[in-house]
């Protein structure tokens, strides 16, 4: 019987997929609900891009408390042992490489990008690492974070893209055209971290203007509710969920 190869894209599909159809929004932060933060390597080093939501997520669902995350040698070389019947987490590894293109001349080369998975135990699922490794104290009540440090993060993201900013009337958006971040005013929001969520919301979509990221491309011919807008608001909320989980909040503007 011929072995089905592993599709590492289908994979981390599936496990977003899997937790919609149980109701969970991923890119909502589910990871707040009793769980850890920030996933982290075993060297503190914090995950980042996909890697950090696949294993907030699994954080979420198991009810692990510890934020460290590591492969069954790196544990071994600790002196742990991973618990009997415990299942590791999905996390992957992007990368590039240079290959000949077909049918030119002078040796010329292309640059090709590459999806590898590996496997990694939380430090919760292993033995003899609690004290290497201690379950951090529960975060402290939303309520008590500084609006302050919010104000100065957003503040230094719409320097450091170089977009203007506004705020008034009843719309948040982003203008590619205009290269323009437009917001209500903050007293029109419930509460202070749905404003941030919503003002990350829409620096991440400048982070496609034609001078940084450059998805210009993928957003042609983009209307309200065909593929190209749906991929587009995907990497907005996503990455709004990012920043909101490295500050602290659940980023739960957007209901749908």
């Amino acid at each position: 019987m011929a072995k089905v190869k592993f599709d590492v894209y289908e994979e981390v599909t599936a496990q977003i997929v899997a937790a919609l159809e149980l109701g969970v929004k991923p890119w909502e932060c589910p990871w707040e609900k009793d769980a850890a933060g920030m996933p982290l390597r075993s060297t503190g080093e914090a995950y980042r891009g996909i890697n950090s939501l696949l294993l907030s997520l699994k954080a979420w669902e198991k009810g692990y408390k510890s934020a460290t995350w590591m492969t069954f040698n790196q544990a071994k070389n600790f002196g742990g042992k991973v618990k009997k019947g415990e299942k590791s987490a999905l996390v992957v590894k992007y990368g590039t490489f240079e290959k000949e293109a077909e049918g030119a001349a002078d040796d010329q080369t292309i640059t090709c990008g590459y999806l590898k998975s590996y496997r990694v135990f939380n430090a919760e699922q292993i033995e003899g690492i609690d004290e290497l490794f201690p379950v951090r104290e529960a975060a402290k009540p939303l309520d008590t974070r500084p609006i302050e440090h919010l104000s100065h993060m957003s503040a230094n993201m719409i320097e450091a893209l170089g977009v203007e900013y506004g705020e008034g009337g009843s719309r948040a958006f982003y203008s590619p055209s205009l290269d323009m971040v437009q917001m209500p005013e903050i007293s029109s929001f419930h509460d202070a971290e749905r404003f941030y969520a919503t003002l990350f919301h829409e620096l991440i979509h400048a982070t496609g203007h034609a001078d940084r990221c450059d998805r210009t491309t993928e957003k042609k011919g983009a209307k309200f509710g065909n593929a190209a807008y749906a991929k587009e608001e995907l990497c907005a909320e996503i990455g709004s969920a990012m920043l909101g989980m490295q500050v602290g909040f659940k980023p739960g503007h957007t209901e749908d």
